[in-house]
């Protein structure tokens, strides 16, 4: 990983995306990037004939551009979504993803649901909501309603 790891997360992936073996996604943050690892716990008996977990990390190929925005406090759903917040534009996102490309969707992708109208489609008409209260605390009240 050349960039900077700013934030880490184990979330619950969505059903039949990825592997039957994958049972958690390591959600990976650099200031420039969002990179998802699928991880395995598979019980394997050891030498001495104890009981012992094995971790194994599968690339998935998943890795989407986040514009030079910052993301933390990242927070998965029961159901597999994954939201997180800008620490620098305080928008909060989606970070979807799906088993396959459709005509007019990626299969991975951030969405920010806090933007509304043109600057949401296009970058550089993007503002710093740099008022009003952190999306975090937004967020968690969010998730839990």
């Amino acid at each position: 990983q050349p960039d900077v790891i700013t934030h880490v997360a184990l979330v619950r992936p969505k059903p039949n995306v990825f592997v039957d073996d994958i049972k958690y996604l390591l959600v990976i943050c650099t200031p420039v990037s969002v990179i998802l690892l699928g991880l395995s716990l598979q019980p394997v008996t050891g030498p001495d004939h104890r009981q012992r977990t094995e971790i194994k990390l599968y690339a998935t190929d998943m890795s989407v551009s986040t514009d030079n925005v910052e993301m933390a406090s990242v927070v998965g759903t029961s159901d597999g979504r994954i939201f997180m917040c800008g620490s620098n534009d305080y928008n909060m996102y989606e970070l979807h993803y799906q088993e396959k490309e459709v005509w007019f969707g990626k299969r991975f992708h951030l969405i920010n649901h806090s933007a509304t109208g043109l600057p949401s489609y296009i970058p550089l008409l993007r503002t710093s909501q740099s008022e009003g209260e952190p999306i975090a605390s937004r967020m968690s009240y969010w998730m839990l309603t």
